[in-house]
C-alpha cells in the first residue's frame, strides 16, 4: 500500500485527507514566543483572528524532521510505500530537508517530490496523488504520473490588501502604501519553478476577480474532469459570489470550497480569493 505524507502548507481539508489518509505534517506557527502545530494546536480561524487583533507579525517554518522520520518508519515497518510530496522548495525548505533525510531510506521504498505550489496548488498535487494511491497504484506507478501532475498544477489569487506582504519582506512598505492609495489589487500566478511572481495589477478587488474568472477561461471550458478548489481568506462571500459566476460560464465537476490556511496566508492577508487547479 502507497502512503502519502504531506505538510499542511497544502491545505486540503481535514475530511479529504483522512479520507484517502494522507498524513499531513504540521507547518510552525511563531507568534512571539509562542509556537504553534497548524492545524493541531492552532485552526485557521484561530491564526486569522489573532492575525487581524493582536498586531503580532508570526513567521512559519516548515515540520520538525523528527516528525518526518517518525511517520516514514511507522509506514515503512507497516509494510507500506512511502510518497513524500512538500511545499514548494522555492518557499520553503522543507523539500532540501526531506530529500537529504530520504538518502538513507530505501529508494525502492520511498520517494519525495516538490510539488513546486503551495496551498491548494500543493494540495491540488496531493489529491491527485493519494486518488491514484487509493485506486492501488504502487509507488512507481504514481512517480511516473507525478511530473505530469505537478506540471499541470496552476494557481492564482487576488490580494485585496498588500500590508501583509510588506510584513513579511516580501514587498516595500511604500509599495503597498501607493498600492492601497490608488486601490490597486494584484493578482499572483505560481510560477513553474514553484516561486510566486504578480501576474496582473488590476484597480479594485472586482476587476481582480474578473481577471481570475477570464483567467481560469483560458484554459478551457470544460473542467468537468478537474477538482477546483475555490479558496478564500476571510472572504468567503467573494468566493462565493466568483464560484457562481464560473459556474455560469464553465462545465465543472468536484469543487471544493475552502480557506488558505496560514503558511501562505499570513502573507496573502484578509480578503484574497484565490482558484487552484490541475489543467484539464
Amino acid at each position: 500500500m502507497l502512503r502519502i505524507i504531506t505538510d499542511t502548507a497544502c491545505d486540503l481539508p481535514a475530511e479529504l485527507a483522512d479520507r484517502y489518509g494522507v498524513i499531513r505534517l504540521p507547518m510552525n506557527i511563531v507568534f512571539g514566543a509562542e509556537t504553534f502545530a497548524d492545524q493541531q494546536t492552532i485552526t485557521t480561524e484561530q491564526f486569522y483572528e489573532r492575525l487581524t487583533t493582536s498586531g503580532e507579525f508570526p513567521t512559519t517554518s516548515y515540520p520538525s524532521l523528527g516528525l518526518l522520520e517518525l511517520a516514514l518508519q511507522k509506514e515503512l515497518a507497516a509494510g507500506n510505500e512511502v510518497l513524500v510530496i512538500t511545499i514548494s522548495g522555492a518557499l520553503s525548505g522543507f523539500y532540501d530537508s526531506a530529500r537529504v533525510m530520504l538518502a538513507d531510506y530505501p529508494r525502492e521504498k520511498t520517494a519525495v517530490y516538490d510539488s513546486k505550489s503551495a496551498t491548494l496548488g500543493e494540495g491540488a498535487v496531493v489529491l491527485a496523488a493519494a486518488r491514484l494511491a487509493a485506486a492501488g497504484q504502487s509507488l512507481a506507478e504514481v512517480e511516473r504520473a507525478l511530473p505530469d501532475i505537478i506540471e499541470r498544477s496552476r494557481g492564482y489569487g487576488a490580494i485585496n490588501d498588500l500590508v501583509y506582504l510588506a510584513k513579511g519582506g516580501r514587498i516595500s512598505g511604500a509599495t503597498a502604501q501607493v498600492a492601497r492609495a490608488l486601490n490597486i489589487k494584484p493578482v499572483i500566478n505560481i510560477c513553474p519553478d514553484g516561486s510566486l511572481e504578480v501576474a496582473a495589477k488590476v484597480h479594485g478587488m472586482n476587476k481582480a476577480l474578473a481577471w481570475l474568472k477570464q483567467r481560469i477561461e483560458a484554459d478551457g471550458r470544460d473542467f468537468s474532469g478537474v477538482t477546483l478548489f475555490v479558496s478564500y481568506i476571510l472572504q468567503k462571500d467573494s468566493a462565493e459570489k466568483l464560484l457562481e459566476e464560473l459556474k455560469a460560464e464553465l462545465t465543472l465537476g468536484e469543487v471544493i470550497l475552502c480557506p488558505i490556511g496560514p503558511t501562505v496566508g499570513v502573507h496573502l492577508g484578509p480578503g484574497c480569493v484565490a482558484l487552484f487547479y490541475l489543467l484539464p
